[in-house]
């Protein structure tokens, strides 16, 4: 898997008990034994900015539809970011579990890096890992 790959992940199990299938974009290349990161994706857009684009301060990346993968306007949402290991996100692969979907320009996954680089919520943990 690659930075910049989309996958859906099915049935995905969020910290508060939700679960639904979710769309997530990895945002780096791994070395070693590091975590992928991923940030989830929504095309709701309730209250969010409508603007395409970086809103940092939001931690929120805005495409346009049908730029790229996603067919509907997409909010890239960094407030939280997911980490998954390279094993288990192959098993959950083998599964049925995760689906690869597509790969984002360049373009758009450096543009949607520089963003969350600006923004204040994301540890300099994550950060490290996505300079990497």
């Amino acid at each position: 898997m690659i930075k910049g790959r989309v996958f859906l992940h099915k049935d995905f199990k969020f910290p508060d008990g939700g679960i639904a299938d979710k769309y997530f974009i990895i945002l780096n290349n791994p070395k070693n034994n590091d975590p992928y990161l991923a940030c989830k994706t929504t095309s709701k857009g309730d209250r969010k900015p409508n603007q395409e684009g970086c809103h940092h301060h939001k931690n929120l990346y805005v495409l346009n539809p049908n730029y790229d993968f996603f067919p509907k306007k997409t909010w890239i949402q960094f407030h939280t970011i997911f980490e998954f290991d390279a094993i288990g996100l192959l098993q959950l692969k083998f599964k049925g579990i995760v689906t690869m979907i597509a790969d984002l320009r360049d373009q758009t996954i450096n543009a949607i890096i520089n963003c969350i680089k600006k923004s204040d919520d994301v540890s300099i943990y994550h950060l490290e890992l996505i300079k990497k």
